[in-house]
């Protein structure tokens, strides 16, 4: 999947849930009990996605802001 758009807490949408997917199965595992665990995925923005997001930011030398904006978006786009 190839990410073009911003991502933020709070939103609701479809490259949400390719977020969600890209971080689970590449070690930043959103949660493996509620929605959101690898399988679970889900649309929405919510806690787990920004703290998942964060530590991917972290282990690539990123500003930890839980913000999916044009750096990170080019880091992943290129895994």
């Amino acid at each position: 999947y190839n990410f073009t758009h911003n991502l933020y807490y709070r939103m609701v949408g479809t490259d949400v849930l390719h977020l969600q997917q890209f971080l689970n199965t590449h070690g930043f595992v959103l949660t493996t009990t509620e929605l959101g665990a690898p399988g679970t995925e889900t649309t929405k923005f919510g806690l787990l996605t920004y703290k998942a997001l964060m530590k991917f930011q972290t282990a690539n030398n990123l500003p930890s802001t839980g913000y999916f904006g044009p750096m990170t978006r080019e880091v992943v786009n290129k895994k």
